[in-house]
């Protein structure tokens, strides 16, 4: 290819040189894989019980909260009728079982799940999410959260097994 031609098409110039840098590179832009954050051994939990929280919600809303911290806010409208509800810590990985499976939330009165990640290696990471796992034990959804000082928050559609995840 000539001199002229390059002039006259800079932007297969361009991408020639982007892709013999990238060809080069150990793929950056590749996400880290993820990792459950993990409770350190100094938690305790109450072999009675004191890991799990269970109540009657009603319309109005409440709150359940763990031993471990792990909490639940349900706003005013999450349930149609009071259900019982239960939250599980896990004593190994930051993150809770929500029971019942299944239950569905309306757009706009989603529960707010408050995993702790006081006493955990999630300092480790990067960045640290809340995420959805099925049955399975895969990762099946990557959920927006925040971050509060030792919590993390995310608002749920539905209930089932959510672990807090760094990379």
């Amino acid at each position: 290819m000539s001199r002229n031609s390059l002039r006259r098409r800079p932007s297969l110039a361009l991408a020639g040189i982007l892709i013999a840098i990238g060809g080069c590179a150990e793929n950056p832009s590749a996400a880290a894989p993820r990792e459950f954050v993990q409770r350190t051994a100094s938690v305790r939990f109450d072999k009675s019980g004191g890991g799990s929280a269970s109540a009657m919600i009603g319309v109005d809303g409440g709150v359940l909260q763990t031993s471990a911290g792990d909490r639940i806010v349900f706003p005013a409208g999450a349930v149609e009728q009071p259900i019982r509800i239960s939250i599980t810590s896990d004593s190994r990985y930051a993150g809770v079982q929500l029971e019942p499976h299944g239950l569905q939330f309306p757009e706009g009165h989603e529960p707010v799940l408050q995993l702790s990640t006081a006493s955990t290696n999630a300092g480790a990471f990067r960045n640290v999410d809340v995420v959805y796992v099925d049955e399975a034990g895969a990762i099946s959804e990557v959920l927006p959260t925040t971050s509060t000082g030792a919590n993390l928050e995310t608002h749920l559609h539905h209930f089932s097994g959510y672990l807090a995840s760094g990379h």
